[in-house]
């Protein structure tokens, strides 16, 4: 009896889990991060793992939670990347790509081999970044509301999260590319060297 309700659960389960994979996509105007403030995350640079964490003031940022596991991840990041490769020579942006294992404390060796093959195989050039003790994403599961793959949160340069991203849709590029480009407005360029 228990094995017929375990069987017949079972793709109810599997559909919540692609659920909570996927999201709903698009920018979550009501979310609770939405307006709060991010301050310092305990992140490790993958190539570079002395390098100090990203600072969330004075730069526009979009951060993103992934995994290499994460099928609907894996379809966004490259337009993630795509975006982050047109804003590479302005200072005032930064992509925070964030890869995550599939659940709790993460191995850091595992993460570092699984997203080098990942990005390499993709041929995306990016700068990735782990949360190996998972407290990162425990800190934005308890005061943002953090529960999904992917998810991705646009940060200004306040470092306000003025909008966030929960899952994938094919447009989400196209509506993120508009909302960094919108914030930047806020974020006065800096004149070229030769213009003081």
């Amino acid at each position: 009896m228990v094995n017929l309700f375990l069987n017949r659960l079972k793709p109810v389960l599997r559909a919540a889990t692609i659920i909570a994979l996927a999201g709903c996509g698009g920018p979550d105007t009501s979310h609770p991060a939405i307006g709060r403030t991010v301050g310092n995350l305990p992140l490790v640079a993958l190539a570079e793992p002395g390098r100090p964490a990203p600072a969330f003031t004075g730069k526009v940022t979009l951060l993103n939670f992934w995994g290499t596991w994460c099928p609907p991840c894996r379809r966004e990041l490259p337009g993630l990347a795509r975006l982050a490769t047109r804003l590479t020579d302005d200072p005032r942006f930064q992509l925070v790509a964030v890869s995550c294992g599939g659940a709790g404390p993460d191995d850091l060796a595992e993460i570092t081999a699984t997203t080098a093959e990942f990005l390499a195989s993709q041929r995306l050039a990016l700068d990735a970044w782990a949360d190996p003790d998972g407290l990162a994403r425990t800190i934005l599961a308890a005061s943002f509301g953090f529960g999904a793959y992917p998810t991705t949160y646009l940060i200004g340069p306040d470092a306000t999260v003025r909008a966030v991203w929960t899952g994938y849709r094919a447009r989400d590029e196209a509506d993120m590319a508009a909302a960094v480009v919108s914030v930047l407005k806020e974020v006065p360029a800096r004149a070229p060297p030769g213009d003081r």
